[in-house]
């Protein structure tokens, strides 16, 4: 997997959950990281089961994308704050 992904993963995790961090992390990041998933998905299923390391990268890579989404996603308590 390169570098970069296994820093966004990283990063997703540490999350401060700072609004600035949460909106770069939902406009750009995650739909970039979408993409190549996607892509990384597709070139998969066209040489199926030749690159079971491919296959293992787009899931982790998946996984961390949902996982990123729900971090990213505010919290009633969070809702409530920034109402007030």
């Amino acid at each position: 997997m390169p570098k970069y992904m296994i820093d966004y993963i990283r990063l997703c995790r540490e999350c401060s959950l700072d609004l600035r961090t949460v909106g770069n992390m939902l406009s750009i990041v995650i739909p970039s990281l979408q993409r190549e998933a996607a892509e990384i998905r597709k070139a998969v299923s066209e040489f199926a089961g030749q690159f079971p390391e491919l296959e293992q990268d787009a899931e982790e890579l998946e996984l961390a994308i949902r996982a990123g989404l729900q971090r990213c996603k505010p919290q009633p308590l969070q809702q409530d704050l920034f109402a007030a």
